[in-house]
């Protein structure tokens, strides 16, 4: 009988062990954290497309349907959750908290999408 091995014996591609980012299903309102890769991911429960967010982002409750449309708003306008900074005095830039204020934030910060 052979020798078991534990899986940290087992070399991983360089790619597999880097950062992990949040990858969010709107349909399923779930977000799961996998590797970065070429080829888009596809939910494992509803199998559709997911969209890669930074690694700052928080998802929200399944249940908080109105945080998830607020995410939903912004992700459709390019924003991914990426740092954003004020141009003359170089702070940080807050999230909006609701949709409203997301929606006079996509006015007001929309030239700022990489």
């Amino acid at each position: 009988m052979k020798k078991f091995k534990h899986h940290v014996y087992f070399a991983k591609p360089r790619q597999e062990q880097r950062h992990l980012f949040p990858h969010v299903c709107f349909s399923c309102r779930k977000s799961f954290k996998k590797p970065t890769r070429e080829i888009a991911r596809l939910c494992p429960q509803c199998h559709g497309p997911m969209v890669m967010l930074s690694r700052k982002f928080s998802a929200p409750r399944m249940t908080d349907v109105e945080q998830w449309r607020k995410v939903e708003f912004l992700v459709s306008h390019r924003f991914r959750f990426q740092s954003i900074h004020e141009q003359p005095s170089g702070s940080l830039v807050d999230y909006p908290a609701t949709l409203a204020e997301a929606k006079l934030f996509v006015e007001r910060h929309a030239g700022r999408v990489r």
